[in-house]
């Protein structure tokens, strides 16, 4: 359980100190030729490592449709831009408050973890396991979540080491979430 509570909590940090600074707003788009909002992180006045910020979190999707309608859905994410980039990708920006996610659509991909395992036991296989967010109010949260048919699998699960609760979910696709309380 210790993994799951450091990675998920430096994830959540990087997400929380991170800061984007949009070039455009889809109003801005609105008729107009230009098809891509840029991201582009504050510029640092460190140099090479030390300027390292998160950018954005990119998941592969069986089908780009129903995954920008789910993360509209159900987190509140605004569809920003989609655009073929080449023969068979197709890419969906999507955002809230400042978070961007690229939801990404390949031509014959697959997922091959076959049988998705809840927390801890996701662990057990090897990569980037679980997408994390902060709130301040675990339970209202909880609440609309459920409001908007999300089954939980923690429900503000209390983790005594880092004094705070999480909830954990998985979207449509099975990717697991996990929405931590600010304490």
């Amino acid at each position: 359980m210790t993994l799951l509570v450091l990675s998920s909590s430096v994830a959540a940090i990087l997400l929380q100190t991170t800061q984007f600074v949009r070039t455009q707003t889809p109003k801005q788009l609105a008729g107009s030729d230009i098809s891509v909002i840029s991201q582009h992180p504050q510029k640092s006045l460190q140099k090479g490592l030390d300027s390292l910020q998160i950018y954005n979190v990119a998941i592969s999707v069986p089908n780009i449709d129903q995954s920008v309608k789910w993360y509209e859905d159900k987190l509140g994410f605004q569809l920003q831009s989609r655009r073929n980039v080449s023969t068979g990708i197709e890419i969906a920006l999507i955002e809230k408050n400042g978070f961007f996610i690229d939801l990404i659509h390949f031509s014959g991909s697959k997922n091959i973890e076959t049988t998705p395992k809840d927390p801890p036991k996701h662990l057990e296989v090897q990569g980037l396991r679980n997408l994390v967010f902060w709130v301040d109010d675990l339970k209202a949260t909880n609440a609309q979540l459920k409001s908007k048919g999300v089954e939980l699998i923690w429900e503000s699960r209390y983790i005594h080491e880092v004094k705070t609760s999480v909830t954990n979910f998985r979207d449509h696709n099975g990717n697991l979430i996990a929405i931590w309380e600010r304490n």
